[in-house]
């Protein structure tokens, strides 16, 4: 007889607690009749009031497993201290919170409060970032080629390259003291001045735009890899109550320790899809849950240190981890259709 019982309140499924914990929180009018609860082994959520033994007029119970509600001392409600011991229970632990015990291998994967991951937002911002550089540096490229297609086509420019040449190349230079016919200086062409003022001024106007196009795709650039730890975080989040190695805040957090962070995105990224197929096949309602390719972000990982295979590879890993979170997240919304009473709703 099962005596893990869940229970939803205020739109969270929160859980497990004992039969005796069910019965004081009942007693405290935390739970009514009409609240939803669910141990394993229920075909589905059933009222408060068909569970026998929560309520003292309760009546006849439906065929449902029912609740053991053996006395625990040690038990005090959510927030308070407990009666043994001094520990304070933090509270009615939902399971969004990633904080629930472990689920038996084997039953049903406990529903968790999980947002959707859009491919297709990092998508547009991965490749959006990427173009605005590449944008930016041909416009550069341009505005220099610009002004030195003017300069070069100057007169005076290509007597100052020629003289250059003759210098380096030790050619003597004729003394216009001693020459017959004075020395023609040459003015240079207004005209010819303009143009080269002008490729001047529209080049700088094209770096200008250039470097704030850099800047857009720095910043969208930097939106996506915000992106990128946000939707990892929540697929280590689906997978807490099948015991997962590491939490989702250190998966995320220990990624931005200096040197530390070379080893921990092997277990952050590469050690992801180990954990999620061992649990996605450990749980018969869990069966249809998208695998991840081990393989995918294994090249991934090394790609960080080799930034070709990284560009290569990141898109289907991050594919493969939207579908994961998206599996996840359905089951929720499926979860939360319904509001059966102002305590909880499912």
């Amino acid at each position: 007889m099962s005596d893990q019982w869940f229970v939803h309140s205020n739109g969270q499924q929160m859980g497990p607690y004992t039969g005796a914990q069910l019965v004081e929180y009942a007693q405290q009018g935390n739970i009514v009749p009409e609240t939803m609860v669910w141990a394993e082994g229920m075909a589905e959520w059933a009222p408060a009031s068909q569970i026998p033994g929560l309520f003292p007029e309760a009546p006849a119970p439906v065929a449902v497993v029912a609740a053991a509600a053996t006395t625990s001392a040690a038990w005090a409600p959510p927030g308070s201290r407990l009666a043994t011991g001094g520990a304070a229970l933090a509270g009615a632990k939902s399971l969004s919170s990633f904080g629930a015990q472990v689920a038996p291998v084997g039953g049903e994967y406990p529903k968790i409060a999980i947002k959707e991951a859009s491919f297709g937002l990092w998508l547009w911002m991965f490749i959006g970032g990427f173009l605005c550089f590449f944008i930016a540096l041909l416009m550069m490229i341009s505005g220099a080629m610009q002004v030195a297609t003017a300069v070069t086509s100057d007169p005076a420019f290509s007597e100052m390259i020629e003289n250059a040449e003759n210098a380096q190349s030790g050619e003597a230079v004729v003394d216009s003291e001693v020459t017959e016919t004075p020395a023609t200086v040459e003015t240079a062409d207004p005209a010819q001045t303009a143009a080269v003022e002008s490729a001047t001024v529209g080049a700088a106007a094209t770096f200008g735009f250039a470097g704030i196009l850099f800047f857009i795709g720095w910043a969208v650039l930097l939106a996506s890899t915000i992106l990128f730890m946000m939707y990892l975080y929540r697929a280590w989040a689906c997978l807490q109550p099948g015991g997962a190695q590491t939490t989702p805040g250190k998966a995320v957090g220990f990624m931005f320790i200096p040197l530390f962070n070379i080893y921990w995105v092997f277990v952050a990224i590469n050690g992801l899809p180990k954990d999620w197929n061992r649990v996605v096949s450990s749980y018969e309602d869990l069966k249809t849950a998208p695998k991840l390719s081990e393989t995918t972000f294994l090249l991934y990982c090394i790609g960080i240190f080799f930034a070709p295979l990284a560009l290569v590879m990141i898109f289907p890993m991050m594919s493969q981890l939207c579908k994961g979170i998206n599996f996840f997240a359905s089951r929720q919304k499926a979860l939360a259709t319904a509001a059966y009473s102002p305590f909880g709703a499912r």
